[in-house]
């Protein structure tokens, strides 16, 4: 028993000490309440709380449950289910200790007193491959299937057993639903078994599952196709032609440049492609954004490497985007090598080799959204929640050499079946 309670412990603590890495990589993380009870309505109820973070498909989860009742120290008061489960009458913890009642306690006063009758720890793996997939999502209604597995520890209290408690790995599988962009819903069934043989814990049933239903709240993180450095601030210049002062917060900035880059951005609706290019004659991606932003003042840099390190990261998510935001998307679904802007409405307005030149595309939408929201990586908001200061362009914001040569890679998205989408 003490062997098998020092197993647990150490599973823990390692479970808790990789838990902690992701957190401090900002990952996002789930917070879980749920409830749990095995096959048989006979069976204890167990409410609890989940703790999840995230890095790619793959996730660690520490969870604890109790199986808690309101009852009089009678030896007619036993736990609604207790005996049909092999338990032999109710049970419950006073501060001497634990024991049936009618048992070890005896009669009692009037009143009622709240017991734990079981409880459970655990710490799991999860695998969940299309949570970071949307188009994976879509084809399945939104629903997200995942896998897991972990140790974990099963305990309580029937009358007249000493060992009481289980040491257990567990696995099993379930299916998350979010129903707002950070409400969720999840439901899954786990098997356990015990780590020793020997346990004098008989009454635990090694082939049942234990059925859950939980609430999620996700917060925090957000997705990142590479490791990157401190984001670099903004640069405006003081002469600017919208009138930027260091002073003037970036959300009012944002206000007042965003709209006037969107309608620039749109003047140039089918302006021809020409890698390396950065003027009306033709644009490359980069050359593209760096250009509208430029007209308005804001100065940015020249590589889809350097504009992934401007301004601030946010959340990929719809409901976090706004128009200006500028978007980065993959073409082997980690390093970003294609820039676009966020035009609203899952709308991106960019100059892409696919479609021939400067066009607008719809996330999600036909052939081409759909393989833009799957190479989707990260977002940068360049004109809002930050601090303008000055700085005058240089050579030191990653310009291609001469030539042009290596500002972007062309996309791979699928060519255009119709006319520029609007």
């Amino acid at each position: 028993m003490v062997r098998s309670r020092r197993v647990t412990a150490a599973a823990v603590c390692g479970a808790l000490a990789l838990f902690a890495a992701p957190l401090r990589a900002q990952s996002p993380v789930v917070l879980e309440g749920f409830a749990a009870r095995a096959q048989s309505s006979s069976d204890p109820l167990f409410g609890g709380l989940g703790l999840s973070a995230y890095s790619g498909p793959f996730g660690l989860r520490v969870s604890g449950a109790l199986n808690a009742f309101r009852s009089t120290s009678t030896v007619q008061d036993y736990p609604q289910g207790y005996p049909s489960n092999g338990y032999g009458g109710g049970y419950g913890c006073r501060r001497g200790g634990c024991g049936g009642y009618g048992g070890a306690y005896g009669p009692g006063g009037a009143g009622s007193t709240l017991r734990v009758g079981a409880w459970t720890a655990d710490a799991d793996l999860i695998f969940e491959p299309f949570r970071s997939f949307a188009v994976g999502r879509a084809l399945l209604l939104g629903f997200s299937p995942y896998a897991f597995g972990g140790i974990g520890y099963y305990a309580a209290r029937p009358v007249g057993t000493a060992d009481t408690g289980l040491t257990t790995v567990s696995y099993g599988a379930g299916v998350r639903h979010q129903l707002l962009g950070w409400l969720g819903v999840t439901a899954e069934a786990r098997f356990r078994h015990a780590l020793r043989g020997d346990s004098t814990y008989a009454n635990f049933d090694r082939h049942r599952a234990q059925y859950r239903v939980g609430l999620t709240i996700s917060f925090g993180g957000g997705r990142r196709a590479t490791p990157i450095a401190a984001p670099s601030v903004v640069a405006v210049p003081v002469a600017s032609p919208v009138g930027i002062t260091p002073s003037a917060s970036m959300a009012s900035v944002g206000a007042r440049i965003v709209p006037r880059v969107l309608d620039l951005a749109d003047s140039y609706v089918d302006a021809p492609y020409q890698s390396g290019g950065t003027a009306p004659g033709g644009f490359d991606a980069p050359g593209f954004v760096q250009y509208v932003f430029g007209r308005e003042g804001v100065t940015l840099p020249r590589t889809v490497r350097e504009l992934a390190r401007s301004g601030m990261t946010v959340s990929t998510s719809a409901a976090n985007l706004r128009p200006g935001d500028l978007l980065f998307f993959a073409n082997d679904g980690f390093t970003p090598d294609h820039v676009a802007i966020y035009a609203g409405r899952d709308r991106i307005i960019h100059a892409t080799a696919s479609g021939g030149g400067v066009r607008y595309d719809v996330l999600g939408q036909g052939a081409r959204g759909t393989w833009f929201s799957a190479h989707l990586v990260t977002a940068r908001r360049v004109v809002d929640g930050t601090q303008a200061q000055d700085r005058a362009p240089s050579e030191g914001d990653g310009a291609p050499p001469a030539g042009g040569s290596g500002a972007s890679r062309p996309d791979e998205a699928p060519q255009p079946s119709g006319g520029t989408a609007r």
